[in-house]
């Protein structure tokens, strides 16, 4: 049984899941048809569900969707529902803190009651939403509120007072460059001037308003324009031009299903027809007028429409017919002023309400003006101070560039000198035993006695001395080469090659001392080196093997593939290293130099150099001695 009502639970809520996923598809279809100007396809769509059983993203969707929802019913005409939806969206807002919804909400109520005749309701309305638009300094909205309160003012016959607020829109409109409203309160002045019989007016603001919409892409007010322009030429007698403008306009709202302003349109071709003559025509539109005021529940023009038909049917000698419509003319004109008189009074006091607010705004906006002054100057000086904040933070970064570049400078030129004194201790440590090779020989010649042993020293004097000018070369190109710290020249070399090059400057010494060599070095073996920090790298290690190896002994260097590297290794069966020793060299620290077995001196400076040029040369060096008999160094060199 639980697992029964588990299942069960679970269905329920995939149902309910899947009917919320349903609405936010309709919500979107909807939201689609809107933007297309397709309200009746919008309302079908908005209509389908209860906007409660919705799952918004946002509160921001919420309220778009009752506004889109409110403003698509008002525009075709269904102003009772209309109302109803505004109100529900005015509460949203205010439960959402949102002022700009709940002043959208205030001029759609205003709006709706205005065209159910509500005059004084509609303007307690309106005021709410100027003084809302004002707070939030919204003037594209303020102004389509404060148009909503001339309107009332045109339709209580107060055309002065509605012409100064239509004009002063039209002023903030331009300030803003809001050509919607721009064409809006064109229009809008056009509406006055025919109201107050200035035809040529009225077809100039019209005409402005015009040429703005056929840009834009707002039908709806398209449409009203349209028909709006045929009446002052139905006026003066331009009745085909009149006909063609309502029979343009009358599309767009019947394809749009723009109702509300479809019952001007009908009446209005109603009226030229009859003008023309074409009374059957004139009867037709005004039919389909009522109908629409029947949809839309729009009565304020039926005692029009009623003196109208009975104008109609008097022409035609129809007397009978024209005496009913009369009287039925008289019956509704009747009940619209018996139904004006119960609000007279309400209205004086709301107009004196209007005027002391419109006072108050004015005051308002002088007000705001000067803080609006106040602020500018404020901001003129807080960029100001930015700008000056802004040069003395670059000087600072300027001169912290200028410091840093200057430390560069110096820990360059430190390096440098560190390098040339490397340089110096390699050439004094390289041209060192060599050129002692010479003066020991040139020695020796002088005392011996054998003209064959002299040949020999002669042999070698010239192979040293060609050896030393070799090498000293090398040195010196390079050392020049270098203008900082040691600056290598990777490429591939074969370690054979660099280790015989390096074996030929110790004859003499490997001679004297009856030192046996062996260079097991393959010449397939081949690293990415510098050449001549390699050539100084075998230097110092085999005049160091040399050096601490007794007559008689043995240097041996072999090769191997190791992985990445090439592993070399410099064995000597000398007097070895202590573990000691090994470690200090090998942390790269100075250490004191000894004698070698022949008493050669050094200066302690070549391991340490060997050392810097394996790490530069990315490569790793070992050393393994029992400190009796004998070192190996392990050099690993990066494979070509």
């Amino acid at each position: 049984m639980i697992i029964f009502l588990n299942l069960l639970f679970l269905h329920v809520a995939l149902t309910l899941e899947q009917e919320v996923k349903d609405y936010g598809g309709g919500i979107q279809k909807g939201d689609s048809c809107f933007v297309a100007e397709n309200y009746q396809c919008a309302i079908e769509y908005y209509s389908e569900f209860e906007a409660d059983l919705v799952k918004f993203d946002s509160e921001e969707d919420k309220l778009k969707y009752h506004l889109n929802y409110s403003d698509a019913l008002y525009i075709t005409g269904e102003y009772p529902v209309a109302l109803k939806n505004y109100e529900v969206l005015k509460s949203i807002a205010i439960d959402a803190q949102n002022k700009f919804y709940y002043g959208k909400a205030q001029i759609g109520i205003a709006h709706s009651l205005w065209r159910m005749t509500d005059n004084v309701k509609s303007i307690e309305e309106i005021l709410e939403g100027i003084r809302i638009f004002e707070e939030l300094k919204d003037t594209t909205h303020l102004i389509e509120a404060t148009n909503i309160l001339a309107g009332i003012y045109v339709s209580i016959k107060k055309y002065d007072i509605a012409r100064a607020y239509y004009q002063k829109m039209l002023e903030y409109a331009f300030q803003t460059n809001d050509s919607l409203n721009i064409a809006s309160n064109y229009e809008y002045l056009g509406i006055v001037d025919c109201f107050q019989g200035k035809y040529q007016d009225a077809i100039g603001n019209y005409e402005r308003s015009l040429a703005i919409n056929e840009e834009g892409d707002n039908t709806f007010r398209l449409s009203i324009t349209l028909g709006n322009l045929a009446e002052p030429k139905m006026e003066l007698g331009q009745y085909q031009q009149a006909l063609a403008l309502l029979y343009k306009a009358v599309h767009i709202q019947e394809e749009h299903q723009y109702r509300s302003v479809l019952i001007y349109s009908y009446y209005t071709l109603g009226e030229i027809h009859t003008l023309t003559q074409a009374y059957d025509s004139g009867l037709f539109y005004y039919d389909k007028s009522l109908q629409m005021m029947e949809e839309t529940t729009e009565t304020r023009e039926k005692e029009k429409v009623y003196r109208l038909i009975a104008e109609n049917y008097a022409e035609q000698g129809f007397y009978d017919k024209a005496y009913a419509y009369h009287q039925m003319h008289s019956v509704e004109k009747d009940s619209l002023i018996a139904l004006e008189r119960t609000r007279q009074l309400e209205e004086i006091k709301t107009l004196h309400d209007v005027e002391k607010r419109n006072k108050e705004n004015q005051d308002l906006l002088i007000q705001n003006s000067e803080k609006e002054e106040k602020l500018s100057a404020q901001k003129d000086l807080i960029r100001l101070q930015y700008v000056i904040g802004f040069l003395i933070i670059l000087f600072l970064l300027i001169l912290l560039f200028l410091a840093v570049r200057l430390y560069r400078a110096k820990q360059t030129l430190v390096i440098a000198n560190n390098s040339k004194d490397k340089l110096f201790g390699i050439i004094a440590h390289d041209l060192k035993g060599p050129i002692g090779n010479i003066g020991a020989m040139l020695n020796l010649l002088k005392i011996e006695p054998d003209e064959k042993r002299k040949s020999q020293y002669f042999n070698y004097l010239t192979q040293s001395v060609q050896n030393i000018s070799v090498l000293t070369n090398q040195l010196l190109s390079w050392t020049f080469s270098q203008k900082g710290d040691f600056i290598f020249n990777i490429e591939k070399l074969t370690v054979r090659d660099i280790s015989e090059k390096t074996i030929e400057i110790f004859d003499y010494q490997l001679d004297e001392k009856d030192i046996k060599i062996v260079n097991e070095i393959d010449e397939e073996f081949k690293v990415l080196a510098d050449e001549n920090a390699l050539l100084t790298i075998f230097r110092n290690l085999i005049s160091n093997a040399v050096k601490f190896t007794k007559k008689g002994g043995e240097i041996r260097l072999k090769a191997i593939n190791e992985g990445a590297y090439i592993k070399i290794d410099i064995t000597d069966t000398g007097v070895g290293m202590s573990s000691k020793v090994i470690h200090k060299v090998l942390e790269g620290k100075h250490i004191a130099s000894s004698t070698g077995t022949a008493n050669e001196a050094g200066n302690g400076l070549g391991f340490s150099i060997v050392i810097k040029f394996v790490k530069k040369m990315k490569g790793k060096i070992d050393i393994e001695s029992d400190g009796k008999s004998g070192t190996t160094v392990i050099l690993k060199l990066r494979k070509a």
